[in-house]
């Protein structure tokens, strides 16, 4: 018996597939199973050792909150002031981490596959921005949470990492034991948003 990898929500992996029960009322959401990641920790102040990380992962990390940077399919997002979240292929993932932690062998940065911790959704549409307003994370600022930026937040109730895109394009992270919840909580929010 051969086992077939499938995504959190039981898609193929690697693949981007449309939520299954998602009302569409002015807002597509899909799972991302085609994202790989890593968790890049420093052990010290990441003022001394961020050109040296970032020459190891291949992206510019964001020095300061909120920010993203991204180059040739890397997507770096700041989680604190000593660690970072970067998105890369799934086949570059396991690659990617040997090349960061060899770069570093004492340790001042670490990478962790970190693919199957997060699954990530992509929630796009003119709708897009209601529906995260229902889970009280979009901000009353007027600039609100800006395209290009990202903030680790809660929605729902449960813990989030949410990249602002572009235009009512959203990209979000929660934890692999959440997602069937968030999935279910963005449809029914779209039920009553529509």
């Amino acid at each position: 018996m051969r086992l077939e990898p499938r995504s959190t929500l039981g898609a193929p992996f690697g693949s981007v597939s449309a939520v299954p029960g998602f009302p569409g009322r002015g807002a597509i959401l899909r799972e991302r199973a085609d994202i790989g990641c890593l968790l890049l920790n420093a052990a010290v102040d990441a003022t001394g050792i961020i050109a040296l990380a970032s020459k190891a992962v291949g992206i510019d990390l964001p020095p300061v909150a909120g920010a993203v940077r991204t180059s040739e399919g890397l997507l770096g997002v700041w989680l604190s002031p000593r660690s970072w979240l970067v998105h890369c292929s799934i086949e570059d993932e396991t690659a990617l981490t040997a090349r960061v932690n060899t770069a570093f062998p004492d340790k001042l940065v670490h990478a962790a596959r970190f693919t199957d911790y997060l699954c990530w959704f992509d929630l796009s549409g003119p709708s897009s921005d209601d529906l995260l307003k229902e889970g009280g994370f979009v901000s009353l600022e007027q600039a609100g949470l800006a395209a290009g930026h990202a903030k680790r937040t809660l929605i729902a109730g449960i813990t989030a990492i949410v990249v602002h895109e572009g235009e009512s394009v959203w990209l979000i992270g929660v934890e692999r034991s959440r997602a069937r919840y968030f999935a279910d909580w963005l449809a029914a929010s779209a039920r009553r948003v529509a």
